[in-house]
């Protein structure tokens, strides 16, 4: 059986762990665009605590745009206020200096198509965490009852996992579930152990 996944900006730690644990995953290519979801929003931990960082997106053919069809907006420099964000979060990261440099280059990817830039960036992560998974789109809308389906899950539901020391992060304050470049920011090689870890 086939496990589908909506793509992901730089997912959360429950994505990664539901990716990295599936059996035969592959990208849901030809759903319609769900608004403010894991797809085009990933959250850090900034100086002024938990921040939301968006792709703006152009539609085509408006809600009737399939998600293989929505691109990248052009109209704003986003893509320079969001590294921006990202080097005030985490410059400071034991393994900023490691992976800096590649998630800039991600972020300005010239890609415009918003399943390839995503799906980009997720493929690298797993490089980094050492997953050996070969991740394609779907061609056609895969019905539910013949696959395990995550289409639809929000990813959200990890309020636990081991402590690791974040950047803005004080005492006994940990906030779990993070854009995985929090914690790969934060342990580096490591990370792939929160990951691969069932529990």
């Amino acid at each position: 059986m086939r496990t589908v996944f909506p793509i992901a900006f730089f997912g959360n730690v429950q994505y990664f762990k539901e990716l990295a644990n599936s059996s035969n995953p592959i990208f849901e290519g030809k759903e319609h665009i769900l608004k403010g979801t894991i797809r085009s929003r990933c959250e850090i931990l900034s100086p002024n605590g938990l921040q939301q960082l968006n792709v703006p997106l152009y539609r085509p053919n408006g809600s009737k745009t399939l998600i293989d069809q929505v691109e990248l907006s052009t109209e704003t420099d986003w893509q320079v206020k969001l590294w921006r964000s990202i080097k005030t979060a985490y410059s400071s990261a034991p393994f900023f200096d490691h992976y800096g440099m590649e998630v800039e280059e991600l972020i300005f990817n010239k890609e415009k198509n918003l399943c390839l830039y995503t799906s980009t960036i997720t493929k690298r992560i797993l490089e980094w965490l050492s997953i050996p998974i070969d991740l394609n789109f779907s061609t056609e809308y895969m019905e539910n009852s013949i696959i395990q389906d995550f289409r639809l899950e929000d990813f959200n539901s990890l309020k636990e996992m081991p402590f690791y020391q974040q950047v803005f992060s004080t005492g006994k304050e940990f906030h779990p579930n993070l854009s995985i470049l929090d914690l790969i920011f934060c342990e580096g090689p490591m990370a792939r152990n929160w990951i691969m870890n069932s529990h």
